[in-house]
């Protein structure tokens, strides 16, 4: 393998080297506005010197709160060249989540926009901050965030108690830039989704993540004449670190969207020749669902990774190789603890391996596969969890040790809280959260089985899967559906069909037909709730918790 020329590098000089050596290409495109490499940096720049204006420096925390757009990028990157540590926040929080979120983090600086489509940030952050409109920019001083002195608004209009972008930009056009960070400093805090919880945040240093987008691109064979469809949040370790970065160190254009929408995206792919293209299942199924998807051309495609987030549906994957045309497309496995694309495939692997979740850890990073319960290695074909050691994994949460410390075994490996299996040739496959398996009898039963066997039926776009008390199996799984367009599966009709084609102790015990299941917004899309769909199956199917 190529040595890694990005191994001691960080944010700052991974844009730096790229703008040095492609100045003219373009790296980012937004509707009508094309940045090149060289205009990227010069931002960067300039938002840096306003930020150090503002008195922003080494250590602080300034909190980004946009859609994709811009200028995202260009504040994440000037943070990055000053040493500021990026708090990214998912645009879909609402009060109660940004209040502690800007109070955990210890957040200095927040930037935001106005709205969005009928997003408006501002009602919600005024929920947070009733204050802010009295206050002088700059100048804030809030007992609920003792750190917070400036917030920061990308919009043209001027709004009380905020500074404008446009003026923050023009703050320190004279000034020098300090001395850019170190690799092993922190780059960013990712917070968790926080379905069962308040979110944690894992740092993330410039060592965990540059490094691992060049090999990134390295496997994904990526070069400066891709172009990759962007629409998945910056605020993840996927949408705002490993696609970016990895384009970036291999100077390919990102093609940003603010918010997906199936036609303007195909719209894009033909426009802009798009050759990657990587999204989740919902997004997936809205193009697939599209009327006009054969009206717009998608031949330039040539690879990209599907995320499981909202269920996903049967032959999914090999809609989105075939149908879509993305011909080299893959599952890949990440967490924000251990990056996005922390597990990913060769693309010249065949089809029925890549559509497996996980397969080949990245470069430098240890994976194994452990009994939940003693600790003990798995053997091949033996479910167990997945753990991680190498330079990809978090050093650990913002302001909270005892989750630090809980997340890592004796001998120094992350536990991932996932269910995993290797098959005795070197591939690891993921099969679904640790705590959402099922405990039947003496076997461990991932939902996402029982999941994709019913979701072979025609009769059936989604499924889920939980478990309920059992006297005698200890825990016995229970299935809610969503029909097919058109469709009305009948739970004798479901059982029937699973009766001699799956183990009988994994035939639910019960089958609910639904509209939708509970669902709460992640940085990748919307995540099924299973705790909340376990307390309901708790009520329908009986049970003590």
């Amino acid at each position: 393998m190529t040595p890694n020329p990005l191994a001691d590098a960080t944010v700052a000089s991974l844009l730096d080297a790229a703008a040095a050596r492609w100045p003219g290409r373009e790296a980012i495109v937004f509707g009508d506005e094309r940045i090149t490499f060289a205009d990227f940096r010069a931002r960067r720049d300039r938002l840096a010197r306003g930020l150090a204006a503002l008195g922003l420096g080494p250590g602080d925390k300034a909190a980004i709160w946009l859609p994709n757009r811009p200028a995202w990028y260009v504040a994440q990157h000037a943070c990055a060249r000053l040493g500021v540590v990026v708090v990214a926040l998912n645009p879909r929080y609402k009060a109660h989540e940004l209040t502690y979120l800007l109070g955990q983090s210890d957040a200095a600086a927040l930037l935001l926009t106005d709205h969005l489509g009928g997003i408006d940030y501002f009602e919600t952050l005024h929920a947070a901050l009733p204050e802010l409109p009295a206050a002088v920019p700059g100048e804030l001083a809030f007992a609920t965030f003792p750190a917070l002195r400036h917030v920061i608004v990308d919009a043209d209009d001027p709004y009380p108690g905020c500074h404008r972008l446009a003026d923050v930009m023009d703050l320190g056009a004279a000034a020098a830039l300090p001395a850019a960070p170190a690799p092993d400093d922190v780059f960013t805090i990712l917070y968790t989704s926080g379905t069962t919880s308040f979110p944690k945040g894992a740092q993330i240093s410039h060592r965990n993540c540059v490094p691992h987008a060049w090999n990134t691109g390295e496997t994904l064979g990526v070069t400066p004449d891709d172009r990759v469809l962007h629409a998945l949040p910056a605020a993840g370790t996927w949408g705002g670190v490993n696609i970016p970065l990895t384009a970036w160190s291999h100077g390919a254009c990102l093609v940003l969207m603010a918010a997906y929408d199936p036609l303007r995206a195909l719209q894009l792919i033909e426009r802009e020749r798009c050759t990657v293209w990587n999204a989740v299942d919902a997004m997936v199924t809205a193009m697939l669902e599209h009327p006009d998807l054969d009206r717009y051309d998608r031949s330039s495609l040539r690879t990209g990774g599907i995320g499981s987030t909202g269920g996903g549906g049967h032959g999914l994957f090999e809609a989105f190789v075939g149908r879509i045309g993305v011909r080299q497309g893959y599952e890949p496995y990440g967490m924000t603890e251990i990056n996005a694309m922390a597990m990913c495939h060769r693309l010249d692997e065949p089809l029925e391996l890549r559509k497996l979740p996980g397969i080949n850890p990245a470069p430098g990073l240890e994976v194994r596969v452990v009994h939940p319960d003693t600790g003990a290695p798995c053997a091949p074909g033996q479910e167990g969890e997945l753990q991680f050691r190498g330079p990809l994994v978090t050093r650990g949460y913002y302001r909270k040790p005892e989750e630090t410390a809980a997340a890592f075994t004796a001998d120094g490996w992350f536990s991932s809280g996932d269910l995993g299996v290797q098959d005795g040739r070197g591939h690891t496959i993921f099969k679904g959260r640790l705590r959402e398996t099922l405990r039947i009898s003496h076997f461990m039963v991932a939902p996402g089985e029982i999941e994709a066997f019913l979701m072979s039926h025609p009769d059936v776009a989604q499924a889920f899967v939980v478990g309920v008390p059992d006297p005698k199996l200890n825990e016995a799984p229970v299935a809610y559906v969503i029909a097919a367009e058109g469709a009305q599966p009948t739970e004798d009709g479901l059982r029937a069909f699973c009766r001699g084609k799956i183990a009988s102790y994994k035939i639910p015990v019960g089958i609910r037909v639904v509209k939708d299941v509970p669902r709460t917004p992640g940085p990748h899309g919307d995540k099924v709730q299973r705790g909340k769909l376990r307390e309901q199956a708790l009520a329908d199917f009986g049970g003590v918790p």
